[in-house]
């Protein structure tokens, strides 16, 4: 019966470590609205480049426009 009784403790405790280490490597909540935030930032980012590329375009085409306008 003792010999029992130092089994269970053994892997009471071997169990309890495997479920504290696989607890302490899952994703908290904070890490994914981190990632999520990370995310719309980038985002946020490249949709501004975009906007700055296609504003010097059309302002480039409608200059273009003008100068074709007046030209005829």
């Amino acid at each position: 019966m003792h010999e029992w009784t130092n089994l269970l403790q053994v892997l009471l405790t071997f169990v309890m470590g495997v479920l504290t280490w696989r607890l302490s490597n899952k994703k908290t909540d904070h890490d994914k609205t981190k990632e999520s935030h990370d995310y719309i930032k980038e985002e946020n980012n490249r949709l501004n480049d975009e906007n700055k590329r296609l504003t010097a375009e059309n302002e480039k085409l409608r200059e273009e426009l003008n100068k074709n306008e007046s030209s005829n």
